[in-house]
């Protein structure tokens, strides 16, 4: 078993275990070193925690949420500039966790903004996910890839917002995400280590 997850799993290798065929292609892998210099990943000063209701509002605001309940896991964010409203959602696989939800809802905002052109704040309730995004060693490559965007455009900056505080933006990103289940974009990401070792273990459970 622990053969099979470090071949799969860390050496990016096709593995068969108790007659089942694991296809590396499908779980995460680690990533390569950043290719941004520690010097030039300035985030510091553009992704806050402070927690409150936002502040410093910009003609733009997006929200974001990633969710995951009854095994059902979800992405979803929504634009709000006078009073218009924009939405994006999307489904993701039960496999996938609540980090992949939430990290894929702000690479799609980040994605979004950076197309606007305009000063735009980007708000999530996740906090880890905006911690990874200011961190050099990552080794997610969605975060990566989400970092490279933020870091080309200087007018989109990024906050954490408490959840279920009566913020319009928060509570439709919330209820959009929820409703991803049956309606969103098929997302395709690979599965995360945790559910490749839970999948060895049952089959070793199992024999």
């Amino acid at each position: 078993m622990q053969s099979t997850l470090v071949r799969v799993g860390r050496l990016g290798r096709n593995c068969d275990y108790e007659g089942i065929h694991f296809d590396h292609e499908r779980y995460e892998q680690p990533s390569p070193p950043s290719s941004i210099h520690p010097a030039l990943l300035s985030l510091e000063d553009r992704i806050t925690h402070g927690g409150q209701v936002p502040s410093n509002r910009t003609p733009i605001e997006v929200y974001t949420d990633g969710s995951k309940i009854n095994d059902q896991t979800d992405s979803a964010f929504c634009v709000i500039a006078n009073e218009a409203t924009k939405t994006w959602k999307a489904k993701l696989s039960p496999a996938n966790t609540v980090f992949q939800a939430e990290m894929l809802a702000l690479k799609a905002a980040i994605e979004w903004a950076n197309t606007a052109n305009e000063d735009i704040n980007i708000w999530s309730k996740s906090e880890s996910s905006l911690q990874a995004l200011k961190s050099f060693k990552v080794k997610s490559k969605i975060t990566q890839e989400a970092q490279i965007t933020l870091l080309e455009n200087a007018r989109i900056r990024l906050g954490w917002v408490k959840a279920h505080i009566g913020i319009k933006g928060n509570e439709i990103a919330d209820t959009l995400a929820k409703d991803a289940t049956t309606d969103g974009i098929p997302a395709s990401l690979p599965f995360p280590k945790s559910f490749l070792k839970k999948q060895l273990l049952q089959l070793s459970l199992s024999r």
